[in-house]
């Protein structure tokens, strides 16, 4: 893709269209077919394992320290030298909260990186695994260009803690409404991209 011309969001990637809401509370589950090639491909061969090892990594920093805060990437995927990096988040009352330090270090990775695209995703703790499952999306660039609206302050996430954070709280209304598998493809293409 140029990058003297990003689309503004995936409302133009998808439909050639400008920026649309998700407005529509009728919304029609497509119907598709899924096969092994719909399968994970990768999965956790031990996930308490996996579970374990990301909590004690937050035994580290201990209280007597001055060191201080941690946060985390989701995923972060390298191709060809460009990079995507999706950020998943459960939707609390229809809203997900990123705090400024993870915001933050994302904005660097994004401005730093040649190639690189940062997807937010929230969700209704949902497993990805039906490809017609909802997913409310929206890309860095997007949140750089001033189009995502947003509140800012001292917040707290319920879906991680009950300890108040600086950050932002996204609506779901503010983002994009695709499902996994148009997600997947996404994905892909950004995956493409870099093989030019």
């Amino acid at each position: 893709m140029d990058e003297d011309h990003k689309p503004k969001d995936l409302g133009e990637i998808f439909h050639g269209k400008t920026k649309f809401t998700n407005k529509n509370p009728s919304r029609v589950e497509p119907k598709y077919i899924q096969d092994e090639l719909d399968e994970p491909k990768h999965t956790i061969g031990n996930p308490q394992m996996f579970a374990k090892s990301r909590e004690v990594l937050g035994n580290i920093i201990s209280k007597r320290m001055k060191t201080s805060g941690g946060t985390d990437v989701d995923w972060l995927i390298e191709h060809y030298g460009g990079f995507i990096i999706l950020e998943l988040k459960i939707f609390s009352n229809n809203k997900i909260l990123i705090s400024k330090a993870q915001m933050s270090a994302y904005e660097k990775l994004y401005d730093g990186l040649e190639k690189c695209h940062i997807l937010f995703l929230g969700h209704h703790d949902i497993d990805f695994k039906n490809l017609a499952d909802p997913v409310w999306i929206f890309e860095m660039r997007e949140w750089k260009s001033g189009w995502i609206p947003h509140t800012e302050g001292n917040l707290i996430d319920p879906t991680y803690s009950d300890k108040e954070i600086h950050g932002y709280i996204i609506e779901k209304d503010h983002m994009d409404e695709i499902d996994a598998k148009l997600l997947r493809n996404r994905i892909d293409s950004i995956w493409n991209e870099f093989e030019k």
